[in-house]
């Protein structure tokens, strides 16, 4: 690299027997030549000027999250954790149900006060379930047509997995420390018990929304 741009400083192009330099290398020897000279000469006025170089912030430094546990998600200030909203199908209740449905919830939000939030993911169809039953019956059936059957059930269901996605519900409760979230996951499981109950979910589950929530053109 060095004895091109040399070649290059001097104006000197030699011919080797082995090896040419085409126009295009000698474009791009010129281009890394000039932003090799704006880089110093940028670091030369930041000198001048008694500032530092700006670095970009690395993802841990930016994301709040510190640790995952089974009961709670430790961050840079406080702890919080991760419920998920059991969804209702509204269409189909009459109009008595849907304003009880409302007015439960509308109580919830005037009397809990604190800090949550409410996230919506779409997370891929999980027919592990139906697919392990399936699978069972494969191995105990003995006629053709049957086999053909549970051949085409087990590629819709792998089919559902990678083209069909669920909409879920999340709600992230915070607070100041361990104890205090206990007692907010409380108030919450009470509050949302007669409209949108809050279940509980599972430590891998809870790292597959943050990893979604932080990287949303990735599929998992």
């Amino acid at each position: 690299m060095k004895k091109l741009v040399n070649i290059l400083d001097n104006k000197v192009f030699k011919k080797k027997t082995d090896k040419k330099i085409s126009i295009k290398q000698i474009k791009l020897f010129q281009k890394i030549k000039q932003k090799r000279a704006k880089r110093r000469n940028f670091k030369k006025e930041m000198k001048a000027q008694g500032k530092k170089e700006t670095l970009l912030k690395q993802t841990s430094n930016i994301l709040p999250f510190l640790q995952i546990h089974d009961d709670h998600i430790l961050l840079k200030d406080g702890v919080m954790d991760i419920f998920q909203v059991q969804t209702k199908n509204i269409h189909a209740l009459n109009d008595v149900d849907l304003n009880y449905l409302l007015l439960n919830q509308a109580q919830f939000l005037r009397s809990y006060f604190r800090s949550f939030k409410e996230v919506i993911l779409n997370f891929p169809t999980n027919t592990e379930q139906q697919r392990a039953y399936w699978l069972k019956k494969k191995q105990q059936a003995t006629n053709t047509s049957r086999l053909k059957y549970i051949e085409q059930k087990l590629f819709e269901f792998e089919f559902l997995e990678s083209e069909r996605y669920n909409r879920e519900f999340f709600m992230f409760v915070y607070a100041n420390d361990k104890e205090e979230l206990i007692d907010r996951k409380n108030d919450c499981k009470q509050g949302m018990q007669n409209s949108f109950p809050l279940l509980e979910i599972s430590k891998s589950k809870k790292e597959q929304i943050l990893f979604l929530l932080n990287n949303q053109n990735t599929k998992l």
